[in-house]
């Protein structure tokens, strides 16, 4: 997972991470700790991560299954 890639573009969409823990079902906290890298995501919350920015298959496949160092 690209965890850089998909925190920049949570910036640049510009949702407060407040209402993406609601929409995923889980506590703030717990979003903070998946986008540091320190827990894992559950594949549902990544559809809604994914429903909720509008992203691409080409977006998807670079987050969910890049590396660090890729660039969409």
């Amino acid at each position: 997972m690209n965890l850089k890639l998909l925190n920049a573009v949570i910036d640049e969409v510009g949702i407060p991470l407040s209402t993406i823990a609601e929409k995923t079902g889980i506590s703030r906290r717990s979003l903070y700790l998946k986008l540091a890298g320190e827990r894992e995501f559950k594949v549902s919350e990544l559809n809604t991560i994914a429903d909720l920015f509008r992203l691409t298959d080409e977006e998807k496949t670079m987050i969910f299954f890049g590396k660090q160092g890729d660039k969409i």
